[in-house]
């Protein structure tokens, strides 16, 4: 008897233990919804909307960025487009300078030595008229720069003089022409400059 009165002590133990862990564990029911998992109150058909409307809320914003992107790269390239057509010939013309320089000595030095014919000098005279109207209407023009005062966006000093005529500043001589394609310097123009 004594025995059967230990085993029914050892089998209510055990069932007071199992209701005392029943009692610290949350219910199934008390515990928070996964995602995914239907909220108290809610069927599942308004969860698998909720996550429908999530996800394309989530795809229409990643197109509207991407489409930004996109705009913004055609901005760009059709920005640097017209850049290079309308400065893609500042290379060629740059090379070409020289050219025209050459051409300016050749006509100043025919014209110093008498023994040059008078119909060659019109001659280079008349090729150099066409080279410059070709430049000009490619829009290449000549920086003044003789009398005027130095700017350095435009002139390069090559030497200061302290005694001549002109202004403290201002440009007494021009060494080598400098030339503006459209908007840009294409050729600085060497000068000499008058001391401050």
């Amino acid at each position: 008897m004594e025995k059967e009165k230990k085993e029914k002590l050892d089998s209510e133990e055990v069932v007071g233990a199992a209701t005392e862990n029943k009692e610290e564990s949350p219910c199934p029911e008390e515990a928070s919804p996964g995602e995914g998992e239907a909220v108290p109150g809610e069927s599942p058909d308004q969860v698998e909307e909720e996550d429908w409307t999530r996800q394309r809320e989530e795809l229409i914003n990643l197109v509207q960025r991407k489409q930004a992107d996109l705009d913004n790269f055609r901005r760009i390239s059709r920005m640097k487009e017209e850049e290079i057509r309308s400065y893609g010939l500042a290379e060629f013309l740059t090379k070409l300078l020289p050219v025209l320089d050459n051409m300016e000595r050749a006509l100043a030095t025919a014209r110093e030595d008498g023994s040059v014919p008078e119909s060659h000098i019109r001659g280079l005279t008349m090729i150099q008229k066409q080279l410059l109207q070709l430049l000009e209407q490619e829009g290449v023009v000549p920086i003044e720069a003789l009398g005027e005062m130095f700017d350095p966006r435009f002139h390069e000093a090559v030497v200061q003089c302290a005694e001549g005529q002109g202004e403290p500043g201002s440009v007494v001589e021009e060494l080598q022409k400098g030339y503006l394609y459209k908007d840009r310097v294409l050729r600085h123009a060497k000068v000499k400059v008058m001391q401050v």
